[in-house]
């Protein structure tokens, strides 16, 4: 029943989607539906929070290694778009949908992208304590950084142009990674 109302929520919002639809396309009685969610809302909602891949992303990062602090985020980046790539439809559910359902922005917030900043604030206090970043509030330095790459992401795959190749993919990422560890500015406060 879920994936039948993910394939149906990705492909017609939740305003196109109506619960006898989901209920055939899953083989079962609408009353089947209401038995097990209670409603559209909270079937919606469980669409959601079961396909937003979060755990997949936590396993595809990898701060151990010994090399340069730019190159970990560098390839980081690309393991995180990687998993948002392949599951691009949630994340256009969200952008379509969530702000429709202020319970559910909440919650994805508190349960996804809050677990997300901790998750991240650890390993830049991590890096922070083995010298690899100077003293900066990590949760203010996960923030940026997922930042930076949920921006990328937004811009050039779900609302950009889909594909922008390897090669300029590559030079953002760089970019986007030296100014994270180095900054912008001439320092000096100039």
């Amino acid at each position: 029943m879920l994936s039948s109302a993910f394939a149906l929520f990705a492909e017609r919002g939740f305003d196109g989607t109506t619960t006898k639809e989901i209920a055939s396309y899953a083989g079962v009685n609408e009353v089947t539906l209401f038995r097990h969610y209670g409603s559209k809302e909270a079937l919606f909602r469980q669409v959601v929070l079961q396909n937003l891949p979060m755990d997949r992303v936590r396993s595809v990062v990898d701060f151990d290694d010994g090399g340069p602090l730019e190159e970990m985020l560098v390839r980081n980046a690309h393991a995180v778009l990687g998993v948002f790539k392949e599951n691009r439809h949630i994340f256009m559910m969200l952008v379509g949908e969530v702000w429709r359902h202020p319970e559910l922005k909440v919650e994805v917030n508190d349960e996804v992208f809050e677990q997300a900043v901790r998750f991240l604030a650890e390993h830049m206090n991590d890096l922070v304590t083995k010298g690899r970043l100077r003293q900066i509030d990590a949760e203010v330095a996960a923030r940026t950084w997922i930042g930076v790459v949920q921006s990328h992401y937004l811009m050039h795959y779900l609302v950009g142009p889909g594909d922008i190749g390897a090669a300029e993919e590559e030079r953002l990422l760089r970019g986007m990674a030296d100014i994270f560890v180095n900054g912008a500015g001439r320092g000096g406060g100039n």
